[in-house]
């Protein structure tokens, strides 16, 4: 028998009509890891918390700088140089839900991956091959992993949920392979 689970109706109304009562309730019962809190970051975080997850759990520990002013919305002048871009953002973050438990980490390690059930690395160019890493100790146990990025008016998306292939816009092209 499944868990009772206890969703506010008046907050998440919205979400109960777009997605049902039951993927509501695996979205309040979900613990996800953002990596990377620059303008994309910052903006899924966001969009995230007012979704009602269980936890968001955010890494980065670079300082905020100049050009950060411009894309991550809760940093300012008195930020640069003085504190991480998570440390400027976090609080901002937990006053959008407090259903949702905000936090962030000082450091990453693979294993840490696994305490998620999905796992966003955002604007992370630096080393792809530590994406890499990362998406397959994903895929190895089961955790959905997302990379995505911006290039100024462009950027992608690439979603790993597991064996199932879906190049196509309609799902019942979707197929393992």
């Amino acid at each position: 028998m499944s868990e009772e689970v206890k969703i506010d109706t008046n907050l998440y109304s919205r979400q109960i009509g777009t997605f049902g009562m039951e993927t509501m309730g695996k979205l309040i019962k979900m613990n996800v890891l953002i990596v990377g809190c620059r303008g994309l970051g910052v903006e899924i975080a966001k969009n995230l918390i007012l979704a009602g997850p269980a936890s968001v759990t955010i890494y980065d520990p670079n300082l905020v700088q100049w050009g950060d002013l411009a894309s991550n919305f809760y940093c300012r002048e008195e930020h640069v140089g003085k504190v991480s871009r998570v440390e400027a953002s976090i609080s901002k973050l937990q006053e959008l839900n407090p259903y949702v438990k905000v936090q962030s980490i000082q450091t990453l390690t693979l294993e840490e991956h696994g305490s998620y059930n999905v796992v966003a690395y955002t604007e992370t160019f630096e080393n792809i091959d530590k994406v890499i890493e990362a998406n397959e100790f994903c895929r190895a146990r089961s955790i959905g992993f997302i990379y995505s990025g911006l290039f100024g008016p462009s950027g992608f998306t690439f979603l790993d949920y597991g064996n199932d292939q879906c190049n196509s816009n309609q799902p019942n092209n979707c197929h393992s392979p």
